[in-house]
C-alpha cells in the first residue's frame, strides 16, 4: 500500500535525480529578506531600491525610535521594548528604583509627521535616498487608492521617492493623469533581454542545486538540469517576463521530475512547455467571453486593430477592437497573450507554447 510519505520521498527522488534539492522558481518569493532572494535577484538593478518605509525601520534595528515606532504600530521587533519610569519609596530615607512595562501599542497620532521624522533619521544613515515601492497597484481598490493618494499628497511630496507599479491602461494611467503634480515620471519596464534571461536562469538554479558549479554562462554545468540548448529555448518562450519565467520553470521542472529523467531535453521541454498552457488557464479562471477571444487568438496568431476582421468581431459579439481591447490585457495579464511592437498599433500574440491537444471551438 503506498502512502502519502511514500508519494512526497519519491518525489523529494524525482527532483534530486535533476540535480536540485528543491524546485527554485516560485512567483512570490515567501521571506523577502531571504539569503535565496539575494542570489536570484537578477536585473532591474537601475529600479532597485529601498522597498518600502516599514521593512526601512526593520532593517534599522540599532535605531530606538525607529524601532518604537514598529513597536507602536502592532509590528514585531526583534526585541520587546520598555517604557522605563522611575519610583520613589521610604517612611525615613528616600529610596529610589526603576520600574518597566510594555510600551502600549498605538495608532500614530500624526502619520505624516512620524514618516518624515523616520525618513529624516533613515537618509542619515542611507544618503544615497531612500525610495518607497508600492507594487500591484492596480490590485487593489480603486477607490480606496484615489482616497489614499488624496490623504496622502503632503507624504507623496515629502523627501521620499515613491514608486508605483502597475498596469498602465488601469487604475495607474489614471492616477498619473489626475494626480500629475505627485509624479514626475511614467517608467516602463521593458522585458529583460535573452541575455540577462539566461543568467537568471543560471542564478535560480545555482542556488537550488545540490553540487555547486560555475555560474558562468559559457559553463554547460550552468544551467544543469537543462542542456544549452533547452535553457536557452526555455528563455526564448519566457519572452523576459519574471512572472512567465517562474511560472514555465516550475512546470517543467515538475513534468521532468515526473518523467524521472536526469536532463532536460528537447523532447522533456516540449512536454512541460505543453503541460504549462492548460496550467496557465486554470490560473486564470477565464469566463466564457475571455476564452473565446483566447481562443481567437491562438487561431489567428495575432490581433490588432489592423488584423481583425468584421466577421471575426461579430462572431464574438463585439462592434470594434476597442471592445476587445480589455479582454486581451486581461489575457496579458494572466500571461495567456503578450504585446508585439509594431508601431503605434497595439498587436497581441500568444504566448509561444506548443499547441494544446484540443482547442474549443469558438462558439462552445
Amino acid at each position: 500500500m503506498t502512502t502519502a510519505d511514500d508519494i512526497f520521498d519519491q518525489s523529494v527522488n524525482n527532483i534530486q535525480r535533476l540535480g536540485l534539492r528543491e524546485i527554485p522558481f516560485t512567483e512570490s518569493p515567501t521571506d523577502l529578506r531571504s539569503e535565496t532572494l539575494n542570489h536570484i535577484f537578477t536585473g532591474r538593478q537601475d529600479e532597485l531600491g529601498p522597498t518600502a518605509l516599514i521593512a526601512l525601520a526593520q532593517e534599522m534595528t540599532d535605531d530606538e525610535w525607529a524601532q518604537s515606532q514598529l513597536y507602536q504600530m502592532g509590528i514585531p521587533t526583534e526585541k520587546v521594548l520598555k517604557e522605563r519610569r522611575s519610583e520613589v519609596g521610604g517612611s525615613i530615607g528616600i529610596a529610589g528604583k526603576i520600574g518597566e512595562k510594555d510600551l502600549p501599542i498605538t495608532k500614530p497620532q500624526y502619520p505624516t509627521v512620524s514618516l518624515n521624522t523616520l525618513l529624516n533619521r533613515a537618509q542619515k544613515k542611507y544618503p544615497e535616498g531612500v525610495v518607497i515601492a508600492i507594487d500591484d497597484l492596480d490590485k487593489q481598490n480603486p477607490h480606496r487608492v484615489r482616497q489614499l493618494m488624496h490623504d496622502a499628497q503632503g507624504t507623496l511630496k515629502g523627501p521620499a521617492w515613491f514608486l508605483l507599479t502597475g498596469h498602465p491602461m488601469g487604475l495607474m494611467g489614471d492616477l498619473l493623469t489626475s494626480e500629475r503634480g505627485l509624479f514626475d515620471l511614467q517608467l516602463k519596464l521593458e522585458e529583460m533581454d535573452q541575455e540577462t534571461t539566461y543568467q537568471m536562469l543560471i542564478n535560480y538554479l545555482s542556488s537550488a542545486r545540490i553540487k555547486n558549479y560555475s555560474t558562468d554562462a559559457n559553463d554547460p554545468r550552468s544551467v544543469l538540469p537543462f542542456l544549452p540548448d533547452t535553457a536557452k529555448h526555455f528563455c526564448q518562450v519566457s519572452l523576459g517576463k519574471p512572472r512567465l519565467f517562474n511560472r514555465l520553470g516550475s512546470t517543467v521542472l515538475s513534468t521532468a521530475a515526473n518523467l524521472q529523467v536526469d536532463k532536460i531535453t528537447p523532447d522533456v521541454l516540449d512536454k512541460g512547455l505543453k503541460a504549462a498552457e492548460p496550467t496557465l488557464r486554470q490560473q486564470a479562471a477565464l469566463n466564457v467571453q475571455e476564452e473565446r477571444v483566447r481562443a481567437l487568438l491562438q487561431q489567428r496568431g495575432s490581433l490588432s486593430d489592423e488584423t481583425i476582421t468584421i466577421d471575426d468581431l461579430e462572431q464574438l459579439g463585439f462592434r470594434s477592437f476597442s471592445q476587445i481591447l480589455p479582454y486581451l490585457e486581461r489575457l496579458e495579464e494572466a500571461d495567456l497573450a503578450h504585446q508585439i511592437n509594431q508601431d503605434d498599433t497595439k498587436t497581441f500574440a500568444p504566448i509561444p507554447l506548443p499547441p494544446a491537444d484540443e482547442e474549443p471551438p469558438l462558439d462552445s
